[in-house]
């Protein structure tokens, strides 16, 4: 028994090492979606609470107000978001000793003990979990909770049939247990999507225990605790059902976009896809190739690796062989343990994304985890009955497991940072320039322009965590006329600098594809300087100090020109003068008459008095959500450009005139006879 105990207490202090070790430096930055839990934590933090978060397709609460408290306790830094999950994975490995051995010890206590111990050590050991272990994602909450949840309910299912319910002194623990097991139950769905999946893993079992049994002894107790169970984890979840009935497009808001049983995913070959899927989610658990996403895994790392691979299996054909062998009546652990299994299984198989998706995998991971004990003891038995040396039963079994440890330690803390480039996965980009921002000088704020069609939804929030104490010093700007006029006039009084990040490979890098945000700022200051970055450039600008920063033009002056029956140019504006070397800002109102089948590009021409071009630019026609021609809706689009002026131009009246033609063949609309239409003169000085 003493061995017993300092087996787990070493285990235990081996995981948190792992855990703990070089936290929170690697992973390296602030991952978008930890930092998007942080924000929900800091809108907690300043008197928001919310039961739902719509970030990144919907948050569950549970995880938010846990890092409420430990960004309340460290602050808004890294630490503050990854130490709940090292901690939480250090109780899951805990927890699972416990629960392994309340289940086996029903059906085989000599081997309980040691099946607990195994499926502890290899959850310590595992680098699959070490890797939700370090990361503050919401996910790793679901193997602790389901492991509390299924120890209670089985202690629960234990005590049922030897009370009976037939006093109040032994009905009180079955009680407490079936309290507890919806506590968890419950907490379960309150933390992550794949919760939602966990009460069906008892009530199947039930079922199943029920449609075997030999006899339907205490049929009265065993009705009751499963309606109370039923009963009592509605009750905890009945604040989460109350807004899905209000808000009832969140329920299944991500679940749809990644389903299988969207045609943006079966491409119209649904038992493919889903045959393909399953195929490679288990091809994991035997060896083969694992997630590719260096986010969560080496690349390609399995979760279990090809020399442990076949005790797992052993141990899953163990469990089907005892639950297929006899009719129980006593509830069977093999059985419970296959249906957990199965059920955690399917949040990845209907979700072909990034098969195999170890995330999405992440609530089979104890039952796993069991099965690979229970394969190890029953190899281990075997070669001691060979050896007839049963004391080396426990030394086989963990001396083999044992050597898990140097290739997690290796795999995780050399091979995966030197094989995996964190600047976009780990937003090391977002962390330097959320250092910059912080460090700006009070005369100095940063503009960051966002994609219209993402939305609020898609602001950095690495950048808004990092920066909490911080948000004078930069603004978003999602990018429309409306927007981008009002934010720019609003920084431009108030700051002699603007820093505009210009995104180079990023989520927000088309967001002033229209050149909105360029057209106002040359247009109403001066471009000093521009630096170049890993995924982001910067302009910095100042506002003109002769006048207040001014609006977009009013493109007011009549053409009413019909370009082939599609397109009519309705109105223009034209600066009166322009400079040798600037770039001379231009505004078109264009109105589709008719639906095309192109997304034609235009193009702006600037003629000297002699009518030569001297000067031209080409874009695609673009509405406000950066639509083509092809998508326009029936309303006016206001375009803005800015055309170069060469520096060498001199003196004189200069034309500026526009040719619309088709994407491919580079056919010219015809406007009243001609392809190219002056728009007007401006005069260069």
């Amino acid at each position: 028994m003493k061995s017993q105990k300092a087996a787990i207490i070493a285990i235990l202090l081996l995981a948190a090492f792992l855990r703990l070790y070089q936290l929170p430096a690697l992973p390296p930055g602030l991952n978008f979606d930890e930092a998007g839990n942080g924000a929900a934590a800091l809108d907690i933090s300043q008197g928001v609470p919310r039961l739902w978060w719509q970030i990144g397709g919907g948050k569950e609460p549970l995880w938010p107000y846990l890092l409420a408290v430990t960004t309340a306790w460290l602050g808004n830094i890294p630490l503050a978001l990854r130490l709940p999950a090292a901690l939480t994975g250090l109780l899951t490995v805990a927890a699972v000793y416990s629960l392994t051995v309340t289940m086996f010890r029903t059906a085989a206590s000599r081997q309980a003990r040691l099946i607990a111990l195994l499926a502890m050590l290899a959850l310590a050991l595992s680098a699959w979990h070490l890797h939700f272990s370090r990361l503050g994602f919401r996910a790793i909450l679901l193997p602790l909770l389901s492991t509390l949840a299924f120890y209670f309910f089985w202690r629960g299912m234990w005590q049922c049939p030897a009370s009976g319910l037939t006093d109040r002194p032994a009905t009180r623990p079955i009680f407490i247990n079936l309290l507890l097991t919806a506590l968890f139950l419950a907490l379960g769905i309150y933390s992550y999507l794949a919760g939602r999946l966990l009460p069906l893993i008892p009530l199947l079992f039930g079922g199943l225990f029920w449609l075997t049994k030999k006899q339907r002894t205490h049929a009265r107790c065993f009705s009751l605790f499963y309606a109370n169970l039923v009963f009592l984890t509605f009750v905890f979840l009945l604040p989460l059902v109350l807004y899905f009935l209000v808000n009832p497009a969140d329920l299944l808001a991500r679940t749809g976009t990644v389903s299988i049983f969207n045609p943006a995913w079966n491409q119209g070959d649904l038992a493919g896809t889903a045959w393909r899927t399953l195929m490679a989610t288990l091809g994991t658990f035997v060896g083969a190739r694992g997630d590719a996403n260096p986010l969560v895994n080496l690349p390609g790392a399995p979760v279990i690796p090809l020399w442990l691979a076949s005790f797992w299996l052993l141990g899953g054909l163990v469990s089907l062989f005892r639950t297929l062998r006899r009719r129980p009546d006593t509830p069977s652990p093999y059985t419970f343990v296959l249906l957990w299994w199965l059920a955690m299984l399917m949040p990845a198989v209907l979700a072909p994304e990034g098969a195999p998706h170890h995330l999405r995998l992440l609530g089979t991971i104890v039952p796993t985890y069991i099965l690979l004990g229970l394969g190890l003891v029953t190899a281990a038995n075997f070669v001691a009955r060979k050896l007839k040396q049963p004391a080396l039963r426990p030394l086989l079994a963990i001396g083999y497991l044992l050597l898990l440890l140097p290739q997690t330690v290796t795999g995780y803390f050399v091979r995966w940072p030197a094989a995996a480039d964190f600047t976009l996965p780990f937003d090391l980009y977002a962390v330097r320039l959320a250092a910059d921002i912080a460090a700006a000088p009070p005369d100095t704020t940063y503009i960051l322009p966002m994609d219209i069609r993402a939305g609020r939804e898609a602001r950095h929030y690495t950048l808004d965590y990092l920066l909490a104490h911080h948000q004078q010093n930069y603004h978003y700007i999602s990018v429309d006329e409306y927007n981008a006029e009002s934010v720019l006039q609003q920084a431009g009084q108030r700051y002699s600098k603007l820093r505009v990040v210009r995104w180079t490979d990023d989520k927000h890098q088309e967001a002033d594809a229209k050149e909105i945000v360029t057209y106002l700022l040359e247009t109403n200051g001066f471009l000093v300087d521009q630096e170049s970055f890993p995924i982001y450039n910067i302009e910095t600008y100042r506002p003109s100090p002769f006048y207040p920063f001014q609006s977009l033009p009013a493109i007011d002056r009549p053409v009413e020109a019909n370009f082939d029956g599609l397109l009519q140019l309705e109105t223009v504006w034209l600066p009166s003068v322009a400079f040798p070397g600037d770039r001379m800002p231009v505004a078109l109102t264009l109105i589709p008459l008719a639906p095309m089948d192109a997304d034609y590009k235009i193009s702006l021409r600037l003629m000297n008095p002699d009518g030569e071009r001297i000067a031209q630019t080409d874009r695609v026609l673009l509405h406000t959500f950066h639509q083509g021609t092809s998508l326009w809706p029936p309303e006016p689009v206001n375009e803005y450009y800015l055309l170069p002026v060469p520096a060498e131009a001199s003196l004189g009246k200069y034309t500026v005139s526009a040719v619309i033609y088709h994407p491919d063949s580079l056919a010219p609309l015809i406007t009243a006879g001609q392809a190219e239409l002056p728009l007007g003169q401006v005069w260069i000085d």
